[in-house]
């Protein structure tokens, strides 16, 4: 049951006043007389005066941004002097001279009248509207970040015949990569080649390098740079920013080993770009070589440095490193900010070190909300709720209000350790006192549902995230295509997929990513072949979710194929590609191969093998019947784990070893003695071997240990509706209709030749009780009844199940398809993995 929250109102922010009002300098003399000489005109019809007058006013404003504290007199006076100037420049005549209304147009926009600036030159005059003002036009658009109107006012001066500055060119250029505007940055450079510009501003290099990094012609950005400044580091850091924002982690570390190779030397913000690009993209492996090759070049981490490793070290749960980095920070007395001390809190709290995290909270003179929210997200974290809540309190009394981050680490909280309710009481609380629920909050509560298994309450909550009116973002659609394959629905998944490309969201790679995967698990391999093969450039996550797509449905060959290809394209494996490449030869029983991958993990790739990757091993080598090497590779196997014998009772299982099965079933009761797996396996080989009384001793052993077992189920859906058929569970409506329509069938498949495999029914009955139980599997059931409700269309009948199918099962969906000329597509959901077999 759902306990209350207390949530109270927020408290009213402090005010706090300043008691002694700082002296402030008294404006500039010629400031203060200026009024009295705007009386006549005639003095300022010269234009160069003009310009000198509206330049000072302008540095003016520019020296007082760079000192720590703004004079407000002279800023007061430009203020009301502004108008007064620009009246008598429209007096004087001189609105139409364009470097008196480049001057103008300058001063304004320091004063922040961009409107007023922009309107000035739009005003401008086409026939009298000299090159200076349309350079200034363009750049001003551009320093705006008004890409698109900035392209449009550049294309227009070009279409005049108007030349284009150094100055514009590098401007244009940056507002065509931040656009996206490739096919124009390439026109704009030819153009700056053909006119001389290219050269002509040192801001060049850099934005048209950016330019091309911008959008992902990585390539290209490297050439220009290597022609165009070579010896430069700040264009270089340019197009490592880049890299590292569009997740291009690979080309960002790339170009850092190059520069620290051929030059320009990489200097602290270099190394500082890379490494946070390493830590938002997950690469926290290569954040640690990244620091290592900063030591190497005798940099001292900064700040910024330390913050970035933190959090790939709180991303990686490597508590042992963050610990390093802590006494590294602490033995070189790096100055601590506000921002270091929140991400060790972070890193402590994520490493699942509270009491970590809390002492050097304690400890940090300076505390923000990030901070607190922080610590509140690490208790949550660990269900350790009523301590988060009390922190909550507790900010309030230290005059600090939770925002909707606080409640959102509450909610993630909450919805990740299994109390969903919980959650969707505090999100109906914070709205009850006037906090709206963003997306981050429904999205944390979906992906908690679905981190938990619960993926019919993640499409409830999608829905009323929806009747919220809170748009969903990549995160959300990419976390509901995972409850989609979750529960292989076909038809939800494509649903979500025509939102995703409404939403645009079709670029992100982590929603194409959850695409590739959600369309495997749900049996539709070529739709998932077909959004991999329109990835401009693949990286290694959507690389692995293709190969497991392919290693699940006994695509061995073109599994390993791919993997070549991924390696020649310059993308380096991990444990997971191992996995799914394993997998790969354990469907087309490739020994040789899979024993060579597996050997070149460590020697050629780097990767140092997981216990997933020992558990592929053992299971590759009992599914091809070598158990004995199968029981001795685990023997030698620097893990240990359950995975690894379970592998081998499932071997010895499907070759009728029960001696073997028998070694690995104690290993595994011992290690795992409430997975009722095992024990099902064992009666099933017993029982097969008509070991009828080991068999019921297991049995009895199972109902002491309270072992709960997994009923197997089946289901299919029929239009909206889903249709469950259960071992021992509630029949079906229909089943009088199902079992007659069952009975026609195999009477008809037995003329074409189906004799029932009575061997998959283990009890000591008589073969026509056993021919009466084979009608019985649910997977049976399912099919009839996508039969009955079957047209005329050849769509496929696919069926979801939770264990593996039975020879006989399938033998019966053979002739049926043959039969019927409909395909049905059974699909086994077991431990994440869908096979499909038509």
């Amino acid at each position: 049951m759902a306990q209350a929250i207390s949530v109270s109102l927020p408290t009213p922010p402090a005010h706090h006043h300043r008691h002694q009002k700082q002296q402030s300098k008294p404006p500039p003399p010629h400031l203060l007389t200026l009024s009295a000489s705007l009386r006549g005109v005639d003095s300022f019809r010269e234009g160069r005066l003009l310009v000198s007058l509206l330049r000072q006013c302008a540095d003016l404003l520019h020296h007082d941004e760079d000192e720590e504290e703004d004079d407000p007199d002279s800023v007061g006076v430009v203020r009301r002097l502004a108008p007064q100037l620009h009246s008598l420049v429209v007096r004087a005549g001189r609105s139409r001279d364009p470097h008196v209304a480049c001057a103008l147009v300058d001063l304004l926009a320091r004063l922040g009248r961009d409107a007023s600036s922009r309107r000035l030159l739009q005003e401008a005059d086409e026939a009298t509207k000299d090159a200076v003002l349309w350079n200034k036009h363009v750049a001003m658009l551009a320093e705006a970040e008004d890409w698109t109107q900035s392209l449009a006012v550049f294309g227009e001066m070009q279409a005049r015949g108007v030349p284009a500055d150094g100055y514009t060119c590098a401007r244009v250029l940056h507002a065509c990569g931040r656009a996206g505007a490739l096919r124009d940055g390439k026109s704009v450079h030819a153009h700056a080649l053909k006119a001389g510009a290219a050269h002509a501003h040192a801001l060049v290099p850099g934005f048209l390098a950016g330019m091309y990094a911008e959008n992902a012609e990585v390539a290209a950005a490297r050439l220009v740079l290597e022609a165009m400044a070579p010896d430069s580091v700040v264009p270089w850091n340019a197009v490592l920013a880049c890299c590292a924002r569009l997740g291009l982690v690979d080309d960002a570390l790339e170009i850092a080993d190059r520069m620290a190779r051929s030059g320009p030397e990489p200097n602290m913000a270099t190394w500082n770009t890379v490494l946070s690009g390493c830590s938002r993209n997950g690469r926290d492996v290569d954040s640690f070589a990244v620091i290592r090759d900063m030591l190497e070049q005798g940099l001292r981490p900064d700040a910024s440095t330390v913050s970035s490793l933190l959090k790939s070290v709180a991303n990686s749960g490597l508590l042992a490193h963050g610990m390093e980095v802590h006494s590294f920070f602490l033995r070189h007395n790096i100055e601590q900010d506000v921002y270091t001390g929140t991400a060790f809190v972070d890193m402590y709290a994520k490493c699942g070190r509270l009491d970590y995290a809390h002492k050097v909270f304690d400890a940090l003179q300076q505390r923000n909300l990030t901070t607190w929210n922080s610590l509140v997200a690490g208790y949550a974290n660990a269900a350790q709720f009523e301590a988060a809540l009390d922190l909550v309190e507790s900010m309030k009394r230290n005059r600090i209000d939770p925002d909707i981050s606080t409640w959102n680490g509450l909610i993630t909280g909450y919805s990740m350790n299994g109390q969903s309710s919980q959650a969707v009481l505090l999100l109906r609380q914070i709205k009850a006192l006037g906090v709206t629920p963003n997306v981050v909050s429904w999205t944390s509560l979906i992906s908690g549902s679905c981190h938990n298994g619960d993926y019919e309450d993640s499409f409830y909550f999608f829905s009323e995230m929806l009747k919220d009116g809170v748009q969903p973002s990549s995160v959300t659609m990419s976390v509901m295509l995972r409850a989609c394959a979750g529960l292989a629905l076909l038809k939800k998944g494509k649903e979500l997929h025509c939102f995703t490309l409404r939403r645009a969201y079709d670029d992100d790679m982590v929603v194409t990513t959850a695409l590739i995967d959600m369309y495997s698990k749900a049996g539709s391999l070529a739709s998932a072949k077909s959004i991999f093969e329109g990835i401009q450039k693949n990286n290694l996550v959507s690389c692995n979710a293709m190969l497991t797509g392919l290693a699940v449905h006994g695509q061995g060959r073109e599994a390993i194929d791919l993997f070549h290809d991924m390696c020649s394209s310059g993308l380096k494996p991990d444990s997971i590609t191992f996995t799914a490449l394993l997998t790969a030869c354990r469907s087309q029983e490739l020994i040789t191969e899979g024993w060579e991958y597996f050997d070149s993990m460590k020697s050629r790739y780097g990767v140092t093998p997981t216990v997933e990757n020992y558990a592929c091993m053992v299971d590759l080598l009992a599914r091809c019947g070598y158990l004995d090497e199968a029981k001795d590779f685990i023997r030698r196997a620097p893990v240990k784990a359950a995975s690894l014998w379970g592998a081998l009772l499932t071997g010895c299982s499907i070759h009728g070893n029960l001696p073997l099965a028998e070694v690995a079933a104690r290993k595994l009761f011992k290690l795992e003695p409430y997975n009722s797996a095992n024990y099902l396996q064992m009666v099933s080989l017993y029982e097969r071997e008509q070991m009828y009384d080991e068999a019921e001793s297991l049995k009895y052993a199972m109902k002491a240990r309270e072992v709960d077992t997994r009923p197997g189920w089946s289901w299919i859906q029929i239009e909206q509706s889903i249709h469950v058929f259960e071992v021992d569970g509630k029949p079906h409506p229909d089943t009088a209709e199902i079992y007659e329509e069952l009975l026609r069938l195999v009477f008809q498949i037995r003329k074409a030749g189906y004799v029932p495999d009575t061997s998959c029914i283990v009890y000591n009955v008589p073969e026509e009780e056993k021919e009466k139980l084979l009608l019985s599997h649910t997977e049976k059931l399912a099919v009839t009844y996508g039969l009955i409700h079957s047209d005329a269309s050849r769509i496929p009948i696919r069926v979801i199940k939770n264990t593996r199918m039975c020879n006989d099962c399938h033998e019966v969906a053979k002739h049926v398809s043959a039969l019927r000329n409909s395909m049905p597509q059974t699909e086994q959901k077991s431990n994440n993995f869908h096979l499909g077999a038509s």
